[in-house]
């Protein structure tokens, strides 16, 4: 692809042209540092783990929030999806 994500101890996600690395836009809504960013495997969404004990779903093309999970009892230092898109896993 042609977007690079880049997750951030100043609390955002921001994806990037990664041709010319001009900043394409920043995703806010976590309150602590961003420890993880991971792509869809179609593309369409993001996936970010934060310090603040959540996950949260990104659309890729809008950058708007569509959804926070929350469940974690301390830092959710990554996250992955499944090879079909389906499912995410965090640690």
């Amino acid at each position: 692809g042609t977007k690079l994500a880049s997750a951030s101890w100043d609390k955002t996600v921001k994806v990037w042209n990664a041709l010319t690395g001009e900043l394409i836009s920043t995703l806010q809504g976590h309150s602590d540092y961003v420890l993880s960013v991971v792509w869809s495997p179609e593309g369409t969404k993001l996936a970010s783990a934060s310090r603040d004990k959540t996950v949260k779903i990104w659309n890729a093309a809008t950058g708007e929030l569509i959804l926070t999970l929350k469940g974690h009892s301390e830092w959710v230092m990554s996250v992955v999806w499944s090879p079909d898109g389906t499912k995410l896993a965090s640690a």
